[in-house]
């Protein structure tokens, strides 16, 4: 439990790319938190912005540390830099807070989410409650969900606040936007996957926990506003495929790849589907084709290697939070709805409960 005499400390990392329009409002509410008894650093990592960022964080916040990157190492590789300040500055460091910079935290947010973790040793990462702003009455994300095939869902985005998700429960997954991680299972499976660059990182890092017996869980007491727009034009669909690719070669046993072969071969033609029908066929194209690049293969049986190796738990106890159904609420298919769910959820029915390894 925290002991008021010696604080826990706690690093807040913000990775920024041209977000002078948010930094103000950001930086603003996370300096003016009251998050005692918790000794805080507050770190953004500039991927090369060309904006005024760093002019902005320089001038106006000279108590936040900045770290400058030269190039965009996207929101993976721009944490895993803040981590390794945070490494070297702050090597007591018990916890590390992750948030976007288009937030902003409701006082207190950091404490609660250290609060809850400290009285939970087993809890590797949690996540806030994301609401949207300015329609701060509706939720962005009470967590996330992730699929069995490697898709990963947020909880309830756009739906109005009554309360239906005020409870702590497990996750899938943790939102990336605002996360809280324990630093000692970081130093021991790493923070994210630099080449991931961004989507499902935080999905990835979720996974690689629970490989070592962590869970995930949900802070509805610990309040954080996004300014999030979604938009449904899949710009970055080759990224989203890559990386759930590199989730299920890395992460599952072979005997378990093996029993959803069935399963993955028909979500590929409905995913080629549907890259005809976004207008992203050439991005999916893109993203089966990093995997025949040898040093792009070789770099994935590296990661699978040193997951495996790693794992303390069983794929029959890693697969436990996984669902079976793409629910996506900007999404309404009837094909999706009636034919591709309910034959995935009878499919992984059984499959479940054939998985003993």
């Amino acid at each position: 439990m925290i002991d008021s005499r010696a604080p826990i400390e706690a690093a807040v990392v913000i990775v920024c790319h041209n977000g002078h329009a948010w930094l103000h409002d950001c930086l603003s509410s996370v300096l003016a938190s009251d998050d005692s008894p918790i000794l805080r650093h507050v770190i953004v990592v500039d991927n090369a912005s060309t904006d005024q960022s760093v002019e902005t964080i320089s001038r106006d916040f000279p108590q936040v540390e900045l770290v400058r990157s030269p190039v965009n190492l996207g929101f993976a590789g721009g944490n895993n830099l803040g981590w390794a300040h945070i490494s070297q500055r702050y090597p007591n460091t018990q916890y590390l807070a992750l948030l976007n910079q288009d937030t902003i935290v409701q006082t207190g947010w950091l404490a609660k989410l250290v609060m809850f973790m400290d009285s939970r040793p087993m809890v590797g990462c949690a996540q806030a409650k994301l609401m949207l702003h300015p329609q701060t009455d509706r939720i962005n994300s009470a967590g996330n969900v992730s699929h069995f095939l490697g898709f990963g869902f947020t909880t309830a985005c756009g739906e109005p606040d009554a309360g239906q998700f005020d409870r702590p429960r497990l996750l899938g997954f943790a939102s990336g936007a605002a996360m809280l991680v324990r630093t000692d299972a970081v130093r021991r499976a790493g923070l994210f996957e630099s080449d991931f660059f961004a989507y499902l990182e935080d999905a990835d890092l979720c996974w690689k926990l629970r490989q070592l017996g962590y869970e995930t869980a949900y802070v509805p007491t610990s309040v954080v506003f996004h300014k999030y727009h979604f938009k449904q034009d899949y710009r970055n669909y080759f990224l989203l495929e890559r990386n759930r690719w590199w989730l299920l070669g890395t992460y599952y046993k072979t005997p378990t790849l093996l029993l959803l072969l069935p399963a993955l071969a028909a979500m590929e033609v409905g995913q080629v589907y549907f890259a005809i029908r976004q207008g992203v066929l050439a991005q999916k194209i893109r993203a089966c084709l990093f995997f025949c690049q040898r040093d792009n293969l070789r770099r994935l049986c590296e990661s699978r290697a040193v997951a495996q190796r790693r794992r303390l738990v069983s794929d029959r106890q890693f697969i436990k939070p996984f669902t079976a159904t793409v629910e996506i609420s900007q999404l309404v298919s009837p094909l999706l709805s009636r034919v591709a769910n309910p034959i995935l959820a009878a499919y992984w029915f059984v499959v479940r409960r054939l998985i003993f390894w």
